[in-house]
């Protein structure tokens, strides 16, 4: 396995182990120092420098396992997914940087335990107790100016973040300043989609819709409200 997201690589090593049931996997990224700060402090992996190690049953995209599955997901995942995003962006955070969006394309998910829920083969299979997720495009990283929460956007984000879901304040132009809190509605309708799929439109699905009845009303449903706050220094990405 070779897989890269904007400057990051994800080795799967060779291993003299038999009948292992993980495999040994690794995360380099010789540009941005805070992105594997990050990943070590969210995955517990170890390393040092511009590279971590970690040991897993699978590594796969998460746009490649919603395809696989059809978009057929689980809630409980989706909520390890909403807390996965929110433990790296505080990382990154207490290093002086955040996030600008999310896709499905820069994140990927790590599953610990044998399991059929990549393909779905079985209806009855999960990914396991404890599935992780890691947001690893360093291109969408950026400062953060300590003495009022904004990014400092130093790069054109159209071109890198083409399938991002994005907040609406990413749509100004010139953009050169954007509160951190922009990530916490790129997220949201990340999560969004990750229940819905295809079903979620960005930008023209309303939370007060049909299509979240079955969440309405739930710590879940009021956890993306705060999230798609319109004013971006009130959101809040508080799960309670």
């Amino acid at each position: 396995m070779h897989l890269r997201i904007g400057n990051t690589v994800i080795t799967k090593k060779t291993t003299a182990k038999t009948n292992a049931k993980e495999s040994t996997y690794e995360i380099k990224n010789d540009v941005c120092p805070h992105l594997i700060k990050s990943v070590a402090a969210i995955s517990g992996s170890s390393g040092s420098g511009s590279s971590k190690s970690f040991e897993a049953r699978t590594v796969m995209p998460l746009k490649e396992y919603l395809q696989r599955c059809n978009h057929a997901t689980e809630l409980y995942v989706a909520l390890c997914l909403l807390r996965d995003l929110g433990r790296q962006m505080q990382a990154l955070l207490s290093g002086g940087h955040g996030i600008a969006c999310f896709s499905v394309d820069d994140v990927v998910i790590i599953a610990h335990l044998e399991s059929d829920a990549f393909t779905h083969s079985d209806p009855e299979s999960t990914l396991g107790p404890d599935p992780q997720f890691l947001f690893l495009n360093d291109r969408l990283i950026f400062e953060v100016d300590e003495s009022d929460g904004t990014l400092l956007i130093d790069r054109a984000l159209n071109a890198i973040a083409k399938n991002a879901f994005v907040a609406p304040e990413l749509a100004e132009e010139p953009l050169t300043r954007v509160h951190f809190k922009t990530a916490y509605h790129s997220a949201a309708q990340l999560l969004i989609y990750f229940l819905l799929g295809p079903s979620f439109k960005q930008g023209i699905m309303s939370l007060n819709g049909t299509s979240l009845n079955p969440i309405k009303g739930t710590k879940l449903y009021w956890f993306l409200l705060r999230c798609l706050n319109r004013v971006p220094s009130e959101r809040s990405y508080v799960y309670v």
